[in-house]
Order: structure tokens, then sequence, then C-alpha cells
């Protein structure tokens, strides 16, 4: 046993995590450890999705394929015979909003993923969605709007605007909308504004990336170079440009930065330094993420990280460029066209269905 957890800093780093939890708060957490730390969505059931469009939604008239709401949620299919590791369900599936605020008063959902947690092959799937998917968004008090860009769902949903009652806020109109508009419904949900994204980066002492393009930034409304192309070592601050910036390469564009991102924090955070800071980090996650995990769930993701290969076990998946085509289409809201995604919305549920079935694209 002793030498097995020398030759594995991530257990180690695991049973210290949960020796300084005990220590220093054993019984709070003991009576806590299945309350979400935030409200916990209620998302209605399959059944009680709307089987046809809200009449809002045929008066645009602009973009038939999206006017079919799916009535059901996809059956998730597992292998019965595989018992769950960790003590965990068989699967589940998670929305992570990227906010671009501050805060989380306002702000727009400008990373939007869904991880898909299998812990039957032990296996992590994330996958990006753009930003400026056009979708129905029901569920506001706002009765002008009826559609919008997927990052304005999570915005109209803010506690800030004050359009949304609903648990979750922000996260809550957000996932409400994905099972609407594409049956796909979410188990949890972790909201993460730019301070809590830098800290987090900083945390785990910076990370090391290769960018295939040049990255830039606006001044005076024209590129300005940032970072050449090649390898670098990120602050927080840094990668946080980074996963914000569009200029030249666009939403899918700044989705592949996002994505090189988002391993490179992966495959740190299971280094060995990267395990000397998980006691630091979990503190700062509780602190400055929004979520509705419990202890229980983090203790079952965290057992899960020690036993997958960041490079081999967790695949980033995005939906295919040829599969959308920007168009101008009429926000009500803002009574005014913008530039918006639009597909069509049949395939794109039969690729959300097989995500959280967990059928990968190679198999």
């Amino acid at each position: 046993m002793l030498e097995s957890l020398k030759q594995s800093p991530i257990k180690i780093g695991i049973i210290l995590v949960i020796l300084i939890l005990l220590n220093t708060g054993g019984w709070y957490l003991y009576l806590t450890w299945d309350e979400p730390f935030n409200e916990s969505l209620n998302l209605p059931t399959p059944t009680e999705v709307p089987a046809t469009p809200s009449p809002s939604a045929e008066s645009t008239g602009e973009i038939s394929a999206l006017e079919d709401t799916p009535t059901v949620t996809p059956e998730i299919t597992l292998t019965p015979t595989i018992v769950p590791v960790c003590g965990a369900p068989p699967s589940m599936t998670v929305l992570i909003s990227g906010v671009a605020a501050e805060g989380y008063l306002f702000g727009l959902a400008d990373s939007v993923r869904i991880a898909h947690f299998d812990f039957q092959r032990e296996q992590i799937t994330l996958l990006a969605l753009p930003r400026d998917l056009w979708v129905d968004i029901n569920g506001t008090s706002n009765a002008s709007i009826i559609k919008g860009k997927l990052n304005q769902a999570y915005f109209y949903g803010t506690k800030g605007m004050g359009y949304y009652d609903g648990p979750g806020y922000g996260s809550g109109l957000l996932a409400q909308t994905l099972q609407d508009n594409f049956g796909l419904r979410v188990d949890r949900y972790v909201a993460v504004n730019l301070f809590a994204f830098r800290e987090i980066v900083d945390a785990i002492g910076g990370i090391d990336v290769y960018l295939p393009e040049d990255i830039n930034t606006k001044w005076f409304g024209e590129p300005k170079l940032f970072l050449k192309a090649g390898q670098h070592h990120l602050t927080g601050k840094d990668a946080e440009k980074i996963v914000r910036s569009r200029i030249v390469i666009g939403d899918l564009g700044r989705i592949r930065n996002q994505t090189i991102i988002l391993k490179a924090v992966a495959v740190q955070m299971l280094t060995v330094n990267g395990v000397k800071q998980l006691p630091d980090l979990v503190n700062r996650l509780s602190t400055y993420v929004l979520t509705d995990f419990s202890p229980s769930d983090i203790s079952m993701m965290t057992c899960l990280a020690a036993k997958i290969d960041p490079k081999k076990d967790i695949v980033y998946q995005s939906i295919p460029d040829d599969l959308l085509q920007g168009e101008w289409v009429l926000d009500e809201y803002q009574e005014d066209l913008v530039y918006a995604l639009t597909y069509d919305k049949e395939v794109i549920i039969e690729m959300l269905a097989d995500f959280q079935a967990g059928i990968r694209p190679e198999q």
C-alpha cells in the first residue's frame, strides 16, 4: 500500500485534500455531505418538455431548423455489467459556463461546455457549444425574449437582469434552454467567472501550451499581436486573454484555443506540482465558483480524476464547422439584426444524444 502511494502523487494529493477537509470541518462536512453548495437545478422531466414551439417562435419565420422542439430527452445507454467506480452513478452530465464578467450578478456565458463523466468506462468527454447558436429561449418574464444566442440565455437568467426566478439563475435558464432546444438534460452546473478562472490557473502554477496561431487583441478597433504562435507558459491573466480573444479567428477559432487551455489545465492539475496545490484549489473553487456540486459529488469527481490519464481518457469534442452557418437574424429583444449561427436541428439533437450516451466519435 505504501509503495503504491509513493508511485502515485495524485493519490497522495487526494488523501491530503480529504484529511484537510476533515481536520478543518469534519462534522460539518459529514452533516452536509450530500448538500449542494448552491441551489440545485429543477428542470422539468422529459415528459414535461413542451411538444410544440411557442407561438412567438413562429412569428420570426426566419430559421426553419429551430422550429421543432424535442419532446423527449435521449435515453442514456450504459453497459449494465460494468459497476461504476467511486460509489458514483453510471454517468453525470455537467453544464460548465465561462462567464465574461468579474462577478455573477450579470454576464454572458462566452464559453459553454458540457462535460460527460462516465464512471463505468472511466472517461470524461467535454463538448464545446458555440456561444452564437441561435436558440429558442423560454421561461423568462420578459415577453420580448423569444429567441437569442446561446450565451444570452445565461445573461437573461442572471439575478441582475431579474427576468428569471428559477434555481441556478443564469445556469438554470441556460440548462433549460439546452433541454428545450436539444433534449439535453444536465445533472449539475458550474459557472466560472473571469476572476475565478485566473485564480484557478494561478493556483496550479500556470500552464504550458503550444499555440498553433498568433493571438491578437483589439486595439482601437484593429488587431494587435498579443502572443506569437509557439510554446508559452501562461499565467491566469495570459490564459484569460487567450480564451476571450476572437480577433481574426472568430468564435470557432476561440473555441479551439479554449480547448488548448483546458487540456493544459487538466494536465497540470494532475502533475506533482498541481497536486500540491489541490487543497488551495478546493478552497478557491468553493469561494469563487457557482455550482450545485455537493462535497459528495466533488469526492466522486476527484476519485475519477485519480483513475484516468488526462491525455487519453479526456476527450474534447466540438460541433463540426460544416454543420453551422452564419446568418443575420432579428433579435426581438434588441430590436436589431444580429449575427448568429444556424444549423440543422435534428443533426445537432442526434449528436448530443450520442454524446450524453457516452458514444465517442471514434466508436
